[in-house]
């Protein structure tokens, strides 16, 4: 089985990607009122707040959190055929089912899929191609997974989900990089994709207030590659793991990700984890 960074795991997104209809008025000036004219579409239904919470809660890590709060909701909002709203929550809500039980995952996936194909909509559709993905990755299927992710990136480069984007990415390279039965480094040159992906993730949410723990990621990200491509270089991988620990630390990370970040530490002998801020 080839290596996941599980720290890595993607968190998606609520992107501002907000449709707007411009209208011509008609040449007299006067407004079109005729029978024959088509009614102004009514102003979408804002997304409950819970969703955005998720979001801010996935990118923490508080995976058990966002599926508590998003399985009750995306029932009620199936029920409701709200399309955009329950497409936004299946996807949050697989991408945290993803890092506890993968097969509960797809359903909510492909849920959020659905809804980005019928309404058209790029925020769901990014999300949707973020759950896509992660199922993929945590299935093995890696070309596919890089695929998703690539085209999540793309549609809103920058974007504040098009940093995640990024680094579920180069996580998925690094998994591109292995092969074999004795899973060896087989593929070298998907690690320098991996690197050169995570490093450009990091200067992204640096200009992005708010997206620091995507940051954590991605250094975490440059760290795990350093150590795969010469474990002799502790130093800079030590250099970059601390730095995302103390993000991790800083903005309350949860537990999930705390832990990966001190099992990469601990394989690279660097020494005890810097103490939680008070």
């Amino acid at each position: 089985m080839k290596r996941i960074l599980v720290c890595l795991a993607a968190f998606s997104l609520i992107a501002a990607c907000k449709k707007s209809a411009d209208t011509t008025p008609p040449p007299d000036g006067k407004s079109t009122t005729d029978a024959g004219d088509k009614p102004a579409a009514a102003p979408s239904e804002p997304d409950p707040p819970a969703i955005a919470e998720a979001r801010q809660k996935y990118i923490a890590g508080q995976y058990s959190q966002v599926i508590e709060s998003m399985k009750p909701l995306v029932d009620d909002l199936k029920s409701k055929q709200k399309a955009r709203a329950s497409g936004l929550g299946a996807a949050w809500l697989s991408l945290a089912l993803a890092e506890d039980v993968i097969e509960n995952a797809k359903e909510p996936a492909d849920h959020a899929l659905a809804m980005a194909d019928q309404t058209g909509d790029p925020e769901v559709k990014i999300a949707a191609k973020l759950a896509q993905g992660t199922y993929k990755l945590k299935t093995e299927d890696f070309a596919g997974a890089a695929a998703d992710f690539e085209e999540a990136y793309n549609l809103q480069k920058d974007g504040p989900n098009a940093g995640l984007a990024l680094v579920m990415y180069g996580n998925t390279k690094i998994n591109l990089a292995f092969g074999g039965e004795d899973n060896a480094i087989v593929n070298p040159g998907e690690l320098d994709s991996a690197a050169s992906t995570f490093v450009k993730a990091q200067r992204l949410v640096e200009k992005q207030p708010g997206n620091e723990l995507i940051a954590a990621r991605a250094l975490e990200g440059q760290a795990a590659v350093v150590r795969y491509k010469d474990k002799r270089n502790t130093p800079e991988a030590c250099r970059l793991i601390g730095e995302a620990t103390k993000i991790y630390t800083s903005k309350g990370a949860g537990q999930p990700l705390i832990d990966a970040a001190n099992a990469l530490q601990e394989e690279a002998s660097c020494g005890p984890a810097p103490a939680a801020a008070p």
